[in-house]
């Protein structure tokens, strides 16, 4: 009798135990009856970690350029871990690695996940590559759960998206060859820092590329999610767990160069071609356009490069770089930014003498600037509610560099997750995600996918 009440005791015991582990599990990783989903942290720092280990640079950051050496060891790490959980795996026509978790409906539109894992020189280990360990971490939890999605879901792990490699408006190469984008007179134009183009080195990585094949249809791709660490400091400076996207600036950038005539410092003033005052006009003129224009737009003149920039001489050369962000797409419908420009130019050339040249930064096919990228706001609701129930601090943040969601969101609705980078620092060595931070936007990430994967 004594033993079979002390039998009971302890069932009792060990059931109230297990009870209390349960309910603390639920607490943190079930929402709205959901069954438990845990990222498994460890594998997440061995990812992180052991992709930065392919780097050209060692001891001095990650250097991982497109359709490099290293390049090539990444993809066969991914290739790896996704095959480890049961995906179909291949790379298409551009380069792109795919891992695919096949849905109850096959022929259904996917859900697309992932980043980029390729990386500026002398770069840092997250850039890009947080959000590829995001989603092969994601469909491994899935893969342990057992989880049944109705949606296929892809894994795309992108290798040219960094644009330092071939020159400005050359990124998200990637995502534009699988929207259509990308032309191929790109391919033959743009060189890299050993002078191949992006065709030539594209064949010396052991490809030959077909757009056409790596062309996806309208409507084959559900939602495009990204995570990204924000590369800026609004996170890290507020102790905020997750950055939720509304929508991306759009971007514009020229060149403008002023050929004046080099003289003495007592050249007469009257005689002068003065490089810089023709310049500096035109940074007030900058100015004067951008604000007539309102709230939804922004323009800074933030780059000169001065000959002979001293001060004994007259410049005869000034080159000055111009960014333009766009928060609101009705004012390219109502304004022709280049046009103004112009007409600012002639003015100021026929007041200085000065030779003024303006040179558009566009990406090939893209407007200059672009609209603002505009994410899906009912998936943006879900994650705050996702971010509620997990207790994580969050905000959103409109604001922050390009990315190939960028790209995606004329093309499918799509999202874009920010974790904390530490003290904003990117593309550097001394870039830093604490794993912590990673593994929250991980899990809200995940369970959004988990919801509108039925």
């Amino acid at each position: 009798m004594w033993l079979k009440n002390l039998n009971a005791h302890y069932l009792l015991f060990g059931f109230l135990a297990s009870v209390t582990i349960i309910a603390d599990r639920l607490s943190n990783h079930m929402l709205k009856g959901t069954i438990i989903l845990q990222v498994n942290l460890d594998r997440v720092i061995n990812d992180i970690e052991t992709l930065a280990t392919f780097t050209a640079t060692p001891g001095n950051g990650v250097t991982k350029s497109s359709y490099s050496h290293e390049d090539k060891l990444a993809k066969e790490y991914l290739k790896n871990e996704m095959e480890k959980i049961g995906l179909k795996v291949w790379q298409d026509e551009f380069s792109t690695l795919f891992g695919r978790r096949e849905g109850k409906n096959p022929d259904a539109p996917v859900i697309m996940i992932g980043s980029h894992y390729d990386s500026v020189v002398n770069g840092g280990a997250f850039d890009g590559v947080a959000g590829v360990v995001a989603a092969l971490e994601i469909l491994r939890v899935f893969q342990e759960n057992n989880i049944e999605n109705d949606y296929p879901i892809e894994i795309i792990a992108m290798n040219a998206e960094e644009g330092e490699t071939f020159g400005p408006g050359t990124g998200v190469s990637n995502s534009r060859a699988l929207v259509g984008t990308l032309t191929e007179k790109e391919l033959d134009t743009v060189k890299n820092r050993h002078g191949l183009t992006k065709r030539e080195a594209m064949k010396a990585y052991g490809l030959v590329p077909d757009l056409a094949k790596a062309k996806r249809e309208k409507g084959s791709i559900k939602n495009f999610i990204e995570l990204h660490i924000e590369q800026g400091p609004v996170l890290d400076n507020h102790q905020i767990d997750v950055g939720l996207v509304e929508y991306l600036p759009g971007i514009g950038r020229y060149k403008v160069k002023f050929h004046g005539s080099l003289e003495d410092s007592t050249a007469p003033m009257a005689s002068r071609k003065d490089a810089m005052v023709a310049a500096s006009k035109f940074v007030l003129a900058v100015n004067q356009i951008v604000q007539s224009l309102g709230t939804g737009i922004t323009g800074t003149v933030g780059e000169f490069e001065i000959s002979p920039n001293s001060h004994q001489f007259v410049p005869d050369y000034v080159q000055a770089s111009v960014e333009i962000r766009t928060f609101d797409k009705k004012i390219l419908d109502e304004i022709n930014l280049r046009d103004r420009f112009m007409t600012e130019i002639k003015s100021i050339q026929k007041e200085t003498n000065v030779d003024i040249e303006l040179i558009e930064m566009a990406r090939i096919g893209y407007s200059n600037p672009t609209p603002p990228s505009v994410m899906s706001k009912e998936n943006v609701e879900i994650m705050k509610r996702i971010c509620d129930e997990l207790h994580y601090k969050h905000t959103i943040i409109n604001n922050g560099t390009g990315h190939d969601a960028m790209i995606m969101t004329d093309f499918a609705p799509t999202n874009l997750i920010y974790v904390p980078s530490k003290d904003g620092i990117s593309h550097h060595p001394d870039e830093w995600t604490d794993y912590e931070d990673l593994k929250k936007g991980i899990d809200v990430m995940m369970h959004l996918v988990y919801e509108i994967c039925k």
